[in-house]
């Protein structure tokens, strides 16, 4: 505990234990819609896609309001509210799954997303005010382990009585059961996390740009602030864009091309999802020691590669290694990403997190939708294809865009002197003695 003192505030790590019980569900249920829908009812990469999108849509419809409402209104009601919405999702698509129905399956996960504009905005506003600002990524990290401990202890709960329910040939509602565990999962946590938490308490940073008292002073500085602000939403919209191409069909591509066994695609789902998360903590204090721009450009650099060497083997294990690998590299991406917008406005970071998620979905709407037809017209090895191609033009773009922002940023990116920079200070010094 005493490693975390001036790193984040009392209250933090209730808050961080409290998303375990969130996570429970997210790896098992994106297993089991693919799984539902490309197994059982057959749907199309099309229809999947849109499947996906839908959920991406009430997220996006959400967060803005959200955001406004963050900061304003107690954030501990909001995320009580995104997680009783998240909570009664769970049952409609538990539902669609019964009555084996895509479009109440689409109601539900409409609803998942919806909910979790709530939540999530609200949440890491949370984790802004409750974090130094040199730790900001670390804290974002520890969000995602918590995640992670949440979905491998779901998982090991919801596989174990599917695979059983699977075997000894037993109804659908005891095969997916497991939805309505983690449903009243998340009322338990919305419950807690209103009674755990203080949103009152925030870390006070000791130096403090005033970049926003200046940019509400002066005309000039404001544009440049919002052209920035502007420039930098819409890289991220073409990212998540981009990020969104190929993800939802690598579960379909493992199925096509590299084996039928279902056990063996559920254990490369599974050791891909915890690993990822529960790395991100280390990868989160490695990141705080870098530039956010270097290290979203050395992200993008390796993910592209690895999505390379992805289409290049059908060896399970290998792929299932590479897999890792590069789901790993883009939460690093993402983390550096959020690190950024936290420091943009001290006053307005719910707004700042709710319009990045309306624009970051906009581009995870339309992603999936065009993968799903690049499969489904050409070949199943285009979208990752196309993906590759448009992650490594979106690096200058991500630069540029940063280092518009970055003067006005309200809490500014530490500069690490260089040796030469060093000498100068030092002889400066010396002269003045």
């Amino acid at each position: 505990m005493e490693e975390n003192q001036g790193k984040f505030t009392q209250d933090f790590r209730a808050m961080i234990n409290i998303v375990f019980w969130n996570g429970l569900g997210m790896f098992f249920l994106e297993f089991i819609i693919l799984y539902f829908c490309n197994q059982v009812l057959h749907a199309s990469a099309t229809d999947i896609g849109m499947l996906v999108s839908v959920q991406i849509l009430g997220y996006s419809i959400s967060s803005p309001i959200a955001g406004a409402l963050t900061d304003k209104i107690s954030k501990k009601k909001l995320v009580l509210l995104g997680s009783f919405g998240r909570a009664t999702a769970y049952l409609i698509i538990y539902a669609g799954i019964i009555l084996k129905t895509l479009w109440i399956m689409g109601c539900g996960t409409f609803s998942i997303g919806f909910g979790a504009g709530f939540f999530w905005v609200s949440l890491d506003t949370l984790l802004s005010e409750k974090s130094n600002k040199k730790n900001r990524t670390q804290a974002y990290g520890m969000r995602m382990a918590a995640v992670g401990r949440g979905q491998l202890l779901g998982s090991v709960i919801g596989f174990t009585i599917f695979g059983f329910a699977q075997g000894n040939n037993l109804s659908p509602f005891l095969l997916f059961s497991p939805i309505l565990l983690y449903s009243m999962a998340n009322f338990y946590a919305g419950f807690k996390f209103r009674n755990k938490v203080d949103d009152k308490i925030k870390f006070v940073n000791e130096e403090t740009s005033n970049s926003e008292e200046k940019i509400s002073s002066t005309l000039t500085l404001k544009k440049n602030w919002i052209y920035g602000i502007l420039f930098l939403y819409l890289v991220i919209l073409l990212s998540n864009f981009n990020g969104s191409l190929a993800k939802p069909f690598i579960q379909i591509y493992l199925m096509e091309f590299i084996t039928q066994n279902t056990d063996l695609i559920l254990a490369a789902y599974f050791c891909n999802g915890i690993l990822t998360t529960i790395l991100a903590p280390k990868l989160g204090k490695i990141i705080d020691k870098i530039r956010p721009e270097w290290g979203i450009s050395l992200a993008s650099i390796a993910g592209a590669l690895f999505t390379l060497l992805l289409l290049q083997t059908y060896n399970f294990y290998l792929f299932t290694f590479l897999m890792i690998i590069d789901f790993t590299i883009a939460s690093v991406a993402g983390l550096s990403i959020q690190n950024i917008l936290s420091r943009i406005s001290e006053r307005n970071r719910g707004k700042i997190f709710g319009f990045q998620n309306l624009m970051g979905n906009i581009g995870s709407i339309l992603g999936p939708v065009l993968g799903g037809i690049l499969w489904d017209s050409f070949r199943p090895q285009t979208p990752f294809i196309v993906s590759i191609y448009i992650e490594l033009a979106l690096i200058p773009f991500f630069l540029l865009a940063i280092k518009s922002i970055s003067p006005y940023l309200a809490e500014k990116i530490e500069e690490k002197k260089s040796i030469s920079n060093q000498e100068n200070q030092f002889q400066t010094d010396l002269a003045k003695e």
